[in-house]
């Protein structure tokens, strides 16, 4: 259905390390407890673990040069009049993001923690650049659990693919934190974008965009709404229609 409903070449890659728990995990009977102890899937959990860091070494991606997540769960309520790819090109940048919202503080137990051990280790200030001044708290110097949520999201292959990136989620792999405690894809990228990326690489995308709670039109003359509210199906996905105060006028 899908490759009948596109009108573009689409092709499948398997994953064969998906669900690959390390022994260090389910030989250690402590450990193998608190995997089972986790109310996300373990499913859910080796998706957050491909998408921080080995989905970028697929070989079906070594010949593409940006590469655009879109959750299946994640559309377009209105006409997108602009190509962020282009723009992104264009401007040249890294990252690109839509929009920002908290990450559960259950989800990233120790992620910080662990984040700052390894900024200690390379050197890094935790408020030394601009975009980590974003998430983190100044009197503190603690996480906000503010992050760019990654269900669309454009990347520069070469950069996430390659070190300091790649050394930042061996790191933080190697204590496991993504199968014990559901640690966010989102969680990895903000934080390491935020270590080695200026702003000028950093591209906030303008496309209408809905996923689950969330929406945003591109145009101040348009708001969003939910398609039950005007009589249109699915009921619970956005729309972008006429804001009142346009009507109104």
């Amino acid at each position: 259905r899908i490759v009948a409903a596109s009108e573009n070449r689409i092709w499948f890659a398997y994953v064969d390390d998906y669900l690959a728990v390390p022994d260090m995990l389910t030989k250690d009977p402590h450990r193998r407890a608190m995997l089972d102890e986790v109310k996300w899937s373990l499913g859910y959990r080796g998706m957050c673990r491909f998408r921080s860091g080995t989905i970028f070494l697929q070989p079906v991606l070594r010949k593409f040069q940006y590469a655009m997540t879109l959750d299946t769960d994640g559309y377009f309520p209105s006409e997108v009049k602009s190509d962020p790819i282009e723009e992104m090109h264009v401007g040249g940048k890294v990252y690109t993001w839509s929009h920002l919202l908290p990450d559960l503080p259950g989800a990233v137990k120790h992620f910080w923690d662990y984040s700052l051990m390894y900024m200690r280790m390379k050197n890094i200030e935790p408020l030394g650049t601009p975009i980590l001044r974003q998430f983190v708290r100044e009197d503190d110097v603690q996480w906000s659990y503010q992050l760019y949520m990654n269900d669309i999201e454009i990347v520069l292959l070469d950069w996430f693919r390659s070190d300091p990136y790649q050394d930042y989620f061996r790191y933080l792999d190697s204590i496991g934190g993504f199968w014990l405690h559901r640690w966010g894809d989102h969680a990895v990228r903000t934080i390491a974008v935020g270590m080695w990326l200026p702003q000028d690489k950093v591209f906030e995308m303008n496309i209408p965009y809905g996923h689950q709670n969330y929406c945003r039109c591109s145009s101040p003359d348009l708001e969003c709404v939910r398609e039950g509210d005007r009589g249109g199906t699915p009921e619970k996905w956005w729309t972008c229609a006429p804001s009142a105060t346009v009507e109104a006028a």
